[in-house]
């Protein structure tokens, strides 16, 4: 809004005038009526009071000198009894031409002061300067309004986003595995996001033909980008569902070749493993992530599984599902490098030693229990809220 724009006054500025003179109230009022100014007259300072206490008025011009509330009683009382919403311009007429006179009025909260007898040229200044005044405080009004009104739609705008973003974190969450009774795996997870969606996604699911496929997404990024496009690696992967180790590599190439050919650019590292009916013998896939480690009589070793790049870098690529195997008793956990990447209070990471660290010892820990143990130390660790980096692990040892 141009505030600087010309005045033009949309109605007749509203005048109060108060003064014991009954002539001249008469002729100030005939002479502000000329001006274009719509008078309304009293003689006393209670009169104007109760007035104002019913009605608005754009100015108030009051004599000084009166018998019962003089007119600087009456300024002080008008200026406590306004509010913010409203602005009224005050102006005190004395016969008392001196500074001493026109400072108090000022101190008073007066805007400004005529002296009497009034001067015709003084009085059609003051008026001027009372609608140029007047007229920029209702543009100013009219400004705030509209700048309410779009802060409240801001606002409602931002609280719809919020619902729906927490709608997709529940629906994100919800891919999260939760234990069957076909599980042939005891397993536990932590998902950490670093805001409300994260771009981790991680999976469990017993396949049809027994075998228990598992896999953990770790998808560029942050935010609703980042979450659509893990959601969508998650899915896939669920309905490609490949039950052998040839199975598994194809799909791995077929999911990179539909990332790099997307509009969008994004990429992702997956660790994806096929474990057999038995639960003994598995195959894993490596495409940038970090590689696995095995926890196994108290001591945790990183499994070296050989990886090709990220899916969604280069059209065409192999991967090779390489053979593991889970000793009795032992814990498999695959993780995102948000992890190893938390930092402590003087900023040095967490790193691979320090995870395989916080892992050892506790040898009959379930990987319920070696899960609470690891995001309790995350807790001392870091114990300032949130991470920067999405965090998400998942822990798998074979059912007895």
């Amino acid at each position: 809004m141009n505030l600087t724009a010309p005045l033009r006054i949309a109605r007749p500025l509203e005048v109060l005038l108060v003064d014991d003179d009954d002539l001249f109230l008469d002729l100030t009022s005939l002479e502000l009526g000329r001006l274009g100014c719509e008078v309304q007259g009293v003689t006393d300072a209670q009169q104007a009071l109760d007035l104002l206490s019913r009605r608005e008025f754009d100015a108030i011009i009051t004599d000084w000198q009166m018998p019962g509330i003089d007119g600087i009683e009456l300024v002080r009382r008008v200026r406590k009894a306004g509010s913010a919403d409203r602005f009224r311009y005050v102006v005190l007429t004395t016969a008392r031409a001196d500074p001493d006179t026109a400072r108090a009025a000022l101190e008073a909260g007066a805007d400004d002061v005529l002296f009497k007898p009034l001067d015709r040229l003084q009085v059609e200044l003051t008026i001027a300067s009372i609608k140029r005044t007047v007229e920029l405080q209702r543009r100013l009004h009219r400004h705030n309004r509209h700048l309410k009104s779009a802060h409240q739609r801001t606002r409602e705008a931002f609280r719809r986003i919020e619902a729906d973003i927490e709608a997709a974190a529940r629906l994100h969450r919800g891919l999260l595995p939760m234990p069957t009774a076909r599980d042939r795996f005891d397993f536990a997870w932590s998902y950490l996001p670093a805001s409300n969606l994260g771009g981790d996604s991680l999976g469990l699911v017993t396949l049809r033909n027994g075998a228990t496929l598992f896999f953990l997404i770790d998808v560029r990024g942050h935010g609703v980008p980042a979450s659509l496009a893990s959601f969508h690696v998650h899915h896939r992967l669920i309905q490609l569902s490949p039950e052998t180790p040839q199975a598994l590599e194809t799909a791995i190439a077929q999911l990179n070749d539909e990332i790099v050919n997307q509009p969008e650019e994004t990429y992702c590292t997956l660790i994806c493993g096929l474990f057999d009916a038995e639960g003994r013998k598995g195959h894993m896939v490596r495409a940038g992530h970090p590689q696995p480690i095995v926890v196994h009589e108290g001591a945790a070793v990183e499994t070296k599984i050989s990886g090709g790049f990220p899916l969604g870098w280069f059209a065409g690529q192999r991967f090779v599902a390489e053979p593991i195997e889970l000793p009795d008793e032992a814990t498999l956990l695959v993780y995102s490098d948000g992890l190893t990447d938390c930092v402590d209070i003087d900023g040095a990471p967490l790193g691979h030693s320090g995870l395989q660290r916080a892992l050892q010892g506790n040898v009959g820990d379930r990987p319920v229990e070696k899960i609470a143990r690891l995001e309790s130390y995350l807790r001392r660790l870091q114990p300032r809220s949130g991470f920067d980096d999405d965090v998400s692990v998942l822990a798998l040892r074979r059912k007895a």
